[in-house]
């Protein structure tokens, strides 16, 4: 598969999982803006049909691990964060300023999963 169809779809069942986050940690509502943001960025390169059931279904698992308890969202949340940062530095070019500040977010994302997720 090409790198541009995996970030695609990838970032689509992102987008789903910080929707479905959202739900119940509102923390999570800018990491969805921002995976939406990635999405339309590889949209504007590559189109796919699986792009919206691969987001329904991410959103459904981000509203079930967000009812199963915080432990459950932050380690869903940093195996995706994880496996995103991976994927971009072993595929894309780190010179590319998209790329790079997609990067720099998606750190951002990763540090959801190691602080308190609860409304204060």
């Amino acid at each position: 598969m090409d790198k541009h169809l995996l970030a695609l779809l990838g970032e689509a069942g992102a987008t789903g999982l910080a929707k479905g986050f959202s739900f119940r940690y509102k923390v999570f509502l800018h990491a969805y803006e921002e995976e939406k943001s990635h999405w339309n960025y590889f949209r504007n390169i590559r189109r796919s049909v699986l792009e919206f059931p691969v987001f329904y279904l991410f959103l459904l698992i981000g509203i079930l691990s967000s009812l199963m308890g915080e432990r459950a969202v932050k380690y869903l949340n940093k195996k995706a964060e994880e496996g995103a940062i991976d994927f971009y530095k072993k595929n894309f070019e780190p010179n590319s300023p998209e790329i790079m500040e997609i990067l720099k977010q998606e750190f951002g994302h990763l540090s959801l999963s190691y602080r308190d997720l609860r409304d204060k």
